[in-house]
């Protein structure tokens, strides 16, 4: 099959052809339609967790996909060869990614992909739709609550505008000034260019009486913790990068959350749900040929990425 791979870390990948995948007794094996590409991939192929997880090489990344169920493990139930899958992989290590023709993954962090999802967009959605619906759920959003959400164009971010929206809240995304349409189209009710404005300022002065929430996917340091002072006694911060100082937090009778995205079956079907019943909508998707997928890791390492990259093996 042919696949993305890196030989040695921090090196460029290539297009490798590599055996097909045998599905472990509890997998299913999957024909990949698209690969989906997220900012953590890139730390994966630096080799920042050499130390502590397993890494198999030829290194295939990823593990976001979209694809076709193609054969099953011994042990798997409820779901049969030709059915419609997407989700991540679920491995313990790195190296047998979703950027090839193949690859397996455990049922445990796949579910149904519906019509109303088309394969990019299956691939786009997995970690992406989980994390920023685990930052916003535990918020308890009632209608006309103000959340900011940092990083507001990007794949977390597009996400945690529509699902904060479908919550009833009044969304205030951050971002620079030319995904001002973009995240308008996604729904919200005010977009901030950080590049010309200051940010904390500007909610202040548009909401004095606080914030309900804030949600950080990206942004320098001292603009968190200003937006965080702003969140109201009984409010919610959840940070999709260890920003939320929950002794400080705590102190001002604010949540906050540091999250650790679990991608599960469960959690999938909730958002195809929401996708199925028109309250999630499609990103936008970036494709890439397999070939091209290099490209895309330069591209995403960048930090600014509007919706999300998708690979086409």
């Amino acid at each position: 099959m042919r696949a993305f791979a890196l030989d040695e870390f921090g090196t460029a990948g290539s297009v490798h052809d590599l055996p097909i995948p045998e599905p472990a007794d509890g997998e299913v094996r999957i024909k990949v339609a698209a690969g989906g590409i997220n900012p953590f991939d890139t730390v994966v192929l630096k080799g920042a967790l050499k130390d502590r997880m397993q890494h198999d090489f030829p290194l295939i990344p990823c593990s976001d996909f979209a694809g076709t169920v193609d054969a099953l493990g011994s042990g798997v139930d409820g779901w049969k060869v030709g059915d419609q899958a997407f989700g991540q992989l679920g491995k313990m290590s790195f190296g047998h990614g979703s950027l090839a023709e193949f690859t397996t993954a455990s049922p445990a962090t796949i579910a149904r992909r519906p019509a109303a999802i088309d394969a990019q967009f299956g691939a786009a959605l997995p970690l992406a739709g989980v994390s920023a619906w685990m930052c916003i759920e535990p918020m308890g959003l009632k209608n006309g609550d103000v959340v900011v959400i940092l990083g507001a164009a990007g794949g977390i971010g597009g996400f945690a505008v529509q699902i904060a929206k479908h919550a009833g809240a009044h969304v205030v995304g951050v971002a620079r000034g030319e995904n001002t349409g973009y995240l308008r189209g996604l729904g919200a009710d005010e977009v901030i260019d950080y590049t010309t404005k200051d940010v904390v300022e500007t909610v202040r002065k548009a909401h004095s009486a606080g914030i309900a929430g804030l949600v950080h996917t990206a942004g320098d340091a001292a603009v968190v913790v200003g937006l965080a002072g702003l969140v109201r006694e009984g409010g919610h911060v959840a940070s999709m990068r260890g920003g939320a100082n929950i002794d400080e937090l705590t102190k001002s009778k604010v949540a906050g959350i540091n999250v650790q995205t679990r991608v599960t079956t469960e959690a999938l079907e909730k958002l195809a749900g929401m996708v199925e019943a028109g309250s999630l909508k499609r990103p936008e998707i970036k494709t890439y040929e397999l070939d091209q997928a290099e490209e895309a890791f330069e591209k995403i390492s960048s930090g600014h990425v509007r919706g999300k990259l998708v690979v086409i093996p």
